[in-house]
């Protein structure tokens, strides 16, 4: 089991904290600008920390899933904000999963050397409105003409839409023996003609991370811009894209509730809060949940690193979904029970939070109610 980290993550997770604590920290408006701190991202890039998901032989530092998980922790605990953390994460599941395993020898020349020093930001684009991100109901297309695919279609919610490079989108390229669509996945350029800025999507979470809707009107991109296999994009990259994913969130959701003790401490102490029998067991609760939460987060890493299939992975990302909700909820119980007063910082992480436990929470339940039924 993951119960601790080498002296390499170690260091690394310490030089982050210093990063964040130092940058990210003291900026106390990013939870409210609608603009995106391009100062912030550039000293990222410049400090290395977009290159964590990326080889060493592309630029990077070695594109480990648990690197990812550690950076990302102490990312928020010590910088305090979920939303940048969301935008950074994008980066280092395009460099280390889209193209660092699927791209071509020239795709990953071309774009992991300036992923890895932040001189690129992309987003990855496979919901669409009203379809969310189900094959089923999924329409963007992209049609075979010569030696280009003419793309055509509308995708929603991309994180760090507005502020891309490139697009990683998944468009139907045909239909099977069974009359099932057939998916492939483009690199998109935003400067190819007919991209364009549809909508920005503004949340009140997880600010300064932008979002927004593309159109793409009759997009003409090179055969080469295939990422992966042509026509099998669905089930081998969107698919486990959403596990990969909630692998990289974990870190920072678990650095997010690091923080959240931390301010509930100091309230606790600030406000002259009876510390009571009840009080001792809530708290002592609250961390043996946090606790369990970052081994899981860890593990989940590791467990991706090793590039095999593990029985309990599933289990791992459902519990660990589970329980961050049970946390905060007993957060809640306590605060109200004890009398504690919420302040602000506390109100907008948890807000913050609880947003991205819930990202694609009917997926998970889907998952859920099939890991259920396989015992029967």
């Amino acid at each position: 089991m993951a119960t601790g980290i080498d002296e390499h993550l170690i260091s690394l997770r310490d030089r982050v904290g210093r990063f964040a604590a130092q940058t990210i920290a003291p900026r106390d408006n990013l939870h409210t600008m609608e603009e995106f701190p391009f100062d912030i991202w550039r000293e990222m890039g410049n400090e290395g920390l977009m290159g964590l998901g990326v080889s060493d032989e592309y630029g990077g530092s070695g594109g480990t899933y648990l690197a990812i998980s550690v950076a990302g922790e102490a990312l928020v605990r010590r910088g305090y904000n979920m939303g940048l953390s969301l935008s950074w994460m994008i980066n280092q599941v395009t460099s280390r999963y889209f193209i660092g395993e699927f791209g071509s020898e020239k795709q990953k020349e071309q774009y992991l050397p300036k992923l890895a020093c932040g001189n690129l930001t992309p987003s990855i684009a496979i919901s669409e409105p009203e379809a969310k991100a189900h094959p089923k109901h999924l329409k963007t297309s992209a049609v075979r003409k010569d030696d280009d695919y003419i793309i055509n279609g509308h995708k929603s919610f991309l994180t760090n839409g507005s502020i891309a490079d490139f697009y990683i989108v998944l468009a139907v390229t045909g239909v099977d023996n069974d009359n099932r669509k057939e998916f492939s996945s483009f690199i998109v350029p935003k400067d190819t003609d007919g991209v364009s800025i549809t909508r920005k999507i503004i949340f009140d979470f997880l600010r300064p991370s932008p979002h927004c809707e593309i159109a793409l009107n009759n997009c003409s991109v090179p055969v080469s811009s295939i990422l992966g296999q042509e026509g099998n994009a669905y089930a081998m990259m969107a698919k486990p894209f959403r596990e990969v994913e909630e692998v990289c969130l974990m870190g920072p959701i678990v650095g997010g509730m690091k923080r959240q003790m931390e301010i509930l401490g100091a309230l606790i102490r600030n406000q002259n809060i009876t510390v009571s029998g009840e009080l001792k067991k809530d708290l002592g609760q609250l961390q043996s949940h946090l606790d369990m939460l970052r081994i899981g987060a860890y593990e989940a890493a590791r467990m991706l690193d090793s590039g095999t299939d593990h029985p309990e992975f599933l289990s791992l990302l459902l519990a660990f979904r589970n329980l961050s909700g049970d946390f905060q909820g007993y957060l809640k119980a306590m605060t109200t029970a004890s009398e504690i007063e919420e302040s602000t910082d506390l109100k907008i992480l948890t807000h913050d939070l609880i947003n991205t436990i819930n990202i694609a929470r009917y997926v998970a339940v889907l998952k859920q109610k099939r890991l259920g039924k396989s015992l029967l």
